[in-house]
């Protein structure tokens, strides 16, 4: 499929071109051909001047082009009169959008919130196209208006829209209750880290890294591709290495500047898993030159949905493969300078998120005799064991435990400034 984009630049401000290249490449679009216009304001009609909108309609009648795409929103009124013009289907960036969410959607939970968010758009842009209509009317020598069949016509599309959408949001909301509910029983032992950033940053790349990291045999890797978007769905994973802290890991739906806003509300109850955790992970395409943008958006849409501020952050500046050396980004104790794609980095990671979540953990020694065997391993399946030697009557070891579950192993304290350690951590 072919499509013509209309790239306008209004007071100024212009939408990012090599972006919607991109999200037309996740549809399976060619972008054949772009026209811009600067304007000071959009036209109310047609949104561009008369004159392009003719020089498009000619270019689409001696070429194979399928659709119209405008690098902007357009009005229902815009959106009607340009495909009239062109004869062919006329798309706003917002819809596009919308159409790649409604694509990616798997899960129930992700195609009930794309389903909404359509839905929200499609009421907010309500537009009767049937010119036949009765209008509103006079009626009577006191002025007293009856609502024409056209004006009712519409009335009932707008409740119908409503009722669908409650309906939906009802079905989301028992789907999201059912999620909360799980997370918080999850929570009572692991604490919660959640990756964050702009779509196709790498997160579902780090979120697969680790996953392969893990000695569980569920080794179920998230969808990982060079598109827009290639997942939508919140991928909640315990991760458990070797003497590093366990902790949740929970991959999210990456963010883009000018996220339509039906959408936002729509993912909400998905994204503001986020406020629930503990540490974020930024992962940043620094080979992208708009990365400096894409780490506003980010913060922005994070700020949009609610999320507190003191959770802390960390960054992962990710791609360095594509890009020089010599000019990278400035790199503090808290932003590590990373390719997602080579595994070596990974050690380096897990000791960045250990010393964030180490507040989470108290080191203990603990001596378990044989006849308590299934308590020694339930500490190795469920907390994180440093070291370990048996002797003849047991297990002796050093053991990264969870704050919640502490009091479970104290009778097998092997020292007794263990008891110290932890009332210095609590206080």
């Amino acid at each position: 499929m072919k499509a013509i984009v209309v790239d306008c630049e209004i007071s100024g401000e212009r939408a990012n071109l090599k972006e919607m290249e991109n999200l037309l490449h996740t549809l399976d679009v060619d972008m054949d051909f772009v026209c811009s216009q600067k304007l000071d304001k959009p036209h109310t009609a047609t949104y561009i001047g008369k004159g392009l909108l003719n020089e498009l309609a000619s270019y689409i009648m001696q070429n194979d082009v399928d659709i119209v795409v405008f690098n902007n929103d357009l009005s229902p009124l815009q959106i009607k009169n340009i495909t009239e013009a062109c004869g062919v289907d006329v798309f706003d960036r917002s819809m596009i959008i919308l159409k790649i969410f409604e694509m990616r959607a798997s899960s129930k939970e992700a195609k009930l919130q794309v389903e909404i968010a359509y839905l929200k758009y499609m009421a907010s842009r309500l537009i009767e196209k049937d010119k036949n209509y009765e209008q509103v009317t006079s009626g009577g020598a006191g002025g007293v208006t009856n609502r024409g069949a056209g004006e009712k016509a519409i009335a009932i599309k707008r409740y119908l829209f409503r009722k669908r959408i409650k309906q939906k949001e009802e079905e989301l909301e028992e789907i999201a209750s059912r999620r909360i509910e799980k997370r918080n029983s999850s929570r009572k032992m692991y604490p919660r880290v959640a990756i964050v950033g702009y779509t196709n940053a790498g997160k579902s790349t780090l979120m697969n890294n680790f996953i392969r990291m893990t000695d569980t045999n569920k080794r179920v890797e998230v969808l990982e591709e060079n598109r827009l978007f290639a997942t939508l769905s919140t991928n909640t994973r315990l991760i458990k290495i070797d003497k590093h802290y366990p902790f949740l890991l929970t991959d999210t739906v990456g963010f883009i500047s000018s996220l339509p806003t039906p959408l936002i509300k729509a993912f909400r109850s998905t994204l503001e898993e986020i406020n629930d955790a503990d540490l974020l992970i930024h992962v940043i395409d620094i080979s992208d030159p708009n990365f400096i943008d894409q780490i506003k958006v980010t913060n922005e849409t994070l700020r949009e949905i609610g999320i507190n501020e003191d959770i802390p952050m960390i960054f992962l500046l990710n791609k360095i493969d594509k890009i020089s050396m010599t000019n990278v980004p400035f790199v503090d104790d808290k932003a590590l300078l990373v390719s997602l794609k080579e595994e070596d980095y990974m050690d380096s990671i897990l000791s960045l998120i250990d010393e964030n979540i180490s507040k989470f953990y108290v080191e203990l020694s603990l001596f378990i005799p044989y006849e308590n065997a299934n308590v020694f391993f339930e500490i190795k399946n469920n907390e994180a064991i440093v070291e370990y030697e048996e002797n003849d009557e047991g297990y002796k070891c050093v053991a990264k435990i969870s704050y919640n579950n502490v009091s479970k192993y104290r009778d097998y304290l092997a020292l007794l400034n263990n008891k110290s350690k932890i009332s210095n951590k609590m206080n």
